[in-house]
């Protein structure tokens, strides 16, 4: 081992081991450590095939079964394995012909995207690869919009009920029912969805892409120069400088700063420059003079400017050159046109504004001539009207009027007006849209959102007005056509004026005004990246084809038909009662809490299920428990994988291990599981403490429990298949304990489904606990204290699951196995919920029984060193037995009596096996993973009550 770091450790490579290992501990923790066999199990992990990075250990590590527990591993998708403890694999699909939106703003049919891909293989009912062109798509990174690559793609034949989903402004996807879409609350499975749920869309199609005839180069510069181009010819410069060329941007920071990107992609030197600038300048009006501050984004490279020259941009001052679109443009592929439409309207295009509450403003798109040049302008206007013709946008007419004088002489404006006919405006601003000026792109988005709601508001009305009038050739009164047809469109006034008048006013005087709507729309968009709107429809449909699925890179999400689409745990419910509430009734709630939680070796439940309850239970997660009245959809919204494991399959878990789980469906169970009422102590950080609803001096609960039988079967008989995998796959293992299967072999996948299984079984069993743990506080503290009893999160420690992470500057699709540790996410993984996703996973750290337990923040650390993990706990430091011949229970009870903690246990031996003494130093491993930069600390908790197992 040597250090390299203040709190991480390096195992050197020797032997068969293929990657370091790497510890996370203080020089003080670090002592403490390898006494056991966890240092010889950690370099045993890191022989295993197809194995990435580093094997980890965590300062709680010890001795385990094969991996030590505090071990983390990732293996990559062709050559790892899965070890029992590991988690497999599912694809969510789409429909073969829904339209992916790529990052040039033209789309593709999803199975199209099988060309951009390469090296094809079977894996169980699917066909993945993981070899792609450099072909990205639009995907939702943070709060903004951007390009991301596909690293892999998926296909198979539907095998799951397929939805259609039909939002209010007309968007429309067929996915599979475990799909997962976006929504306000973080992503969803399709068939968790509803009518009136908001989903995230983007208005802006864009395309159907075309090949361009003949063409035999790269279309990322093909697409890249066509916009720049567009842009240049509106708002830049090609000039002649001392005997050489230079290009120069103009506009905003940001804007010029993608443009910059995209030349660096071309192979390019750009520099970005801001200044102050003074004006002056001759108006029709007369002199005006201002100040504004301006971007440039300059580009000396001669052989760039040469191809722009070459491509039809003008060199020299715009206002005297003859020029026009160039003619390559008209015969290329229409999404090359809307790519240079789009960077000339980002450019020059007037942003969407409206006359009146409603109505919308005529887009106009503007150049400045010298009055010798002004028939060249007015020939560009008519080549601008051509290409919009082409996307069904019409233009009402050219305008021209004379402007100051500059030092040529006369100048003219050209105006082109665009009609603003709304459905004029919806192909303008969808199907051309806007490049290379964010904020104008934006409000079109907000524009066409609003377009869409008033043109189905208006149809909606019209629709009524006809019935009224249908109702009235038939007899029926003006009451009677009001009791039947009055609704939120149309109100008792409406219909009178459709009765007796037949005119109908569109839109109503209470509709939302434009610029207030925008307002709202755009503080979403800076939230969001993007708009919500309403899902008016969800049907199953009949659809019998192949079904796809990406795998995206960093963002895992992406555009489809303009949807964004892509366990042993502790849970911590936070309350609102004091410390001295609780400590003056501590007795009878840790007494009701030890009735109504049941606890102990073979503990039987309350819960009383029949076995088709169970099955249902385990392949449905908490869904199964919120249905039965257990908790709420806000608790599923703050739990890993939102309380359910997808995938998971009853017929692969054996009789026997649905036997054990049965009678033990909603307890505690033994060892070091428990249900613990803490103070909290101290907050460190208490901007993300208020965030994670926990204020210093309440009492808090602190629930860590597993799948009790359910799950330790479930292992046994998985140990047995993968021992007989292992010598079938001739793979060689330094411990028969390390049992594994090819990730994608029928053993592993057989494996995945069976340990889903058990992943849905523990949560459930913490949900119902919940439950419980809030009836027991409502009737010792008064009904509706569990109104302020929310749950902070829920995380798992003993799992593994298929994430993203950066290996060698790469990103890379991989198993991560945590066998006792925590997924510590940072901000902006797209699997936190939203309360969490701007400032990282809260992560539970529960004490041994008499010791304080933490919250921390996932932090950047942990996604460099450790895929996105930390410590689980205190971690144990003595064996069970050795415990119990060096304390007797009474002992630890007293002790604990005399610290003010009140503790209930099911047999006294039990204490002397969890006593403080036998874990380590909790407030030493909180340090070390502090200090290594995986998680930052945000309370300490201390225990006041605890019900033991």
């Amino acid at each position: 081992m040597k250090q390299i770091g203040e709190a991480m450790w390096e195992m050197e490579m020797e032997g068969k081991m293929r990657v370091p290992g790497k510890v996370f501990a203080t020089p003080k923790m670090f002592e403490t450590m390898g006494k056991d066999r966890s240092f010889s199990q950690l370099k045993n992990v890191a022989t295993l095939p197809g194995i990435v990075k580093n094997a980890c250990l965590m300062p709680d590590g010890h001795e385990g079964y094969g991996f030590p527990i505090g071990g983390v591993a990732a293996f990559d998708m062709e050559t790892g394995v899965i070890s029992p403890g590991g988690v497999g694999y599912d694809i969510n699909c789409i429909s073969k012909d829904a339209k992916i939106l790529t990052e040039f703003g033209f789309s593709m049919p999803i199975e199209k995207f099988a060309a951009q891909f390469e090296s094809f293989e079977r894996s169980g009912s699917y066909l993945v690869s993981v070899f792609s062109s450099a072909l990205q798509v639009r995907s939702l990174a943070g709060n903004r919009l951007s390009a991301a690559k596909p690293v892999a793609f998926m296909s198979k034949k539907a095998d799951k009920r397929m939805l259609e989903l039909k939002s209010a402004c007309g968007k429309r996807l067929t996915c599979s029912e475990d799909h997962p879409v976006l929504t306000r609350q973080g992503m969803k499975k399709a068939g968790e969805l509803s009518s009136g749920s908001e989903i995230a869309v983007s208005l802006f199609e864009g395309v159907e892409f075309e090949m361009p005839s003949g063409f035999a180069g790269k279309l990322e510069e093909l697409a890249i120069y066509s916009k720049i181009l567009g842009y240049m010819m509106g708002d830049g410069t090609l000039y002649p400088s001392g005997g050489k060329m230079r290009s120069i941007a103009y506009g905003r920071r940001d804007d010029l700063e993608a443009m910059h990107k995209d030349i660096s992609r071309l192979g390019f030197h750009s520099h970005l420059i801001e200044r102050q600038r003074e004006h002056s300048i001759e108006t029709q009006y007369g002199r005006r003079k201002f100040a504004s501050k301006s971007a440039e984004l300059h580009i000396y490279s001669q052989e760039f400017c040469s191809r722009l020259k070459g491509l039809g941009m003008p060199s020299g001052k715009k206002a005297s050159q003859d020029y026009r679109v160039p003619q390559w443009i008209f015969g290329s592929p229409l999404w090359v046109k809307r790519l240079f439409l789009a960077g000339l309207f980002g450019a020059e295009l007037t942003s969407p504004k409206t006359h009146s509450r409603t109505g919308f403003n005529a887009p106009i798109f503007a150049q400045n001539k010298n009055e010798a040049n002004a028939i060249s302008g007015r020939m560009l206007m008519l080549d601008v009207m051509r290409l919009l013709e082409e996307f069904g946008v019409i233009s009402t007419k050219i305008a021209q009027r004379q402007e100051h004088k500059n030092r040529e002489g006369k100048t003219v404006r050209l105006r082109l007006e665009i009609s603003a006919e709304e459905g004029n405006l919806l192909r303008l601003y969808t199907l051309v849209g806007i490049e290379y000026s964010e904020k104008k792109a934006a409000m079109c988005e907000i524009a066409s959102l609003y377009a869409k709601r008033k043109a189905s508001l208006a149809a909606r009305r019209w629709q009524i007005a006809s019935r009224v009038q249908e109702l009235k050739e038939k007899g029926v009164r003006l009451s009677e056509a009001q009791e039947l047809l009055c609704c939120a469109q149309a109100n008792a006034r409406f219909i009178e004026r459709a009765y007796y008048e037949g005119k109908v006013p569109r839109i109503p005087q209470g509709f939302e005004p434009f610029e207030k709507f925008a307002a709202r729309m755009t503080e979403e968009l800076e939230a969001n990246g993007v708009l919500f709107d309403e899902l008016a429809e969800i049907n199953e449909v009949q659809y019998g084809g192949a079904v796809y699925d990406f795998t995206i890179q960093g963002s895992h999400n992406f555009i489809a038909d303009g949807i964004v689409v892509s366990n042993c745990g502790v849970r911590l419910i936070s309350t609102n009662l004091k410390k001295e509430e609780v400590q003056a009734k501590m007795k009878p709630p840790v007494d009701l809490l030890f009735k109504n939680v049941p606890s102990g070796v073979g503990a039987k439940g309350k819960l009383r299920v029949e076995l088709r309850q169970l099955e249902e239970a385990v392949t449905r997660g908490i869904d199964w428990a919120i249905e039965q009245g257990y908790g709420t959809e806000k608790d599923k919204e703050k739990t890993e994988e939102y309380g359910r494991m997808d995938g998971a399959d009853i017929s692969a878990v054996s009789e026997k291990a649905r036997k054990r789980g049965l009678p033990q469906f909603g307890t505690v169970g033994a060892g070091n599981h428990f249900v613990e009422i803490q103070e909290v102590e101290q907050i460190m950080l208490p901007e993300i403490a208020e965030k994670f609803g926990i204020e210093k001096g309440n009492a808090v609960v602190m629930v860590h429990c597993g799948s009790r039988g359910f799950g330790h079967q479930v292992c046994d008989d998985s140990l047995r298949e993968m021992l007989a995998a292992s010598r079938k796959y001739k793979i060689e293992l330094p411990d028969h304990e390390l049992c594994c299967a090819p990730i994608n072999s029928p053993e592993a996948e057989k494996y995945i489904k069976a340990m889903r299984c058990a992943v849905n079984y523990a949560f459930c069993n913490r949900h119902i606990m919940m439950h419980w743990v809030r009836e027991t506080f409502d009737e010792i503290f008064g009904k509706g204290t569990s109104d302020g009893m929310p749950m902070v999160y829920d995380v798992c420690h003993n799992i593994a699951k298929f994430e993203e992470h950066d290996v060698d500057g790469k990103r890379m699709k991989l198993c991560v196995h945590r066998k006792g540790a925590t997924r510590a996410f940072a901000a902006g993984r797209i699997e936190l919920p939203p309360y969490y996703r701007e400032i990282g996973q809260p992560v539970m750290i529960p004490g041994s029984m008499g010791t304080a337990s933490y919250v921390l923040l996932g932090k950047p650390g942990s996604m460099e060193h450790s895929f996105g993990s930390s410590c689980h706990g205190a971690g144990r430091a003595m064996s069970r037995s050795r415990a119990v011949h060096t304390w007797t229970g009474k002992q630890i009870q007293s002790d604990l009596a005399s610290r003010g903690i009140t503790v209930r246990a099911t047999e006294s031996e039990l204490l002397a096996e969890e006593a403080p003494g036998a874990y380590k130093d909790v407030d030493e491993v909180v340090m070390s993973v502090k200090t290594a930069g995986l998680s930052d600390i945000v309370a300490r908790l201390v225990p006041m009550g605890v019900v033991k197992g």
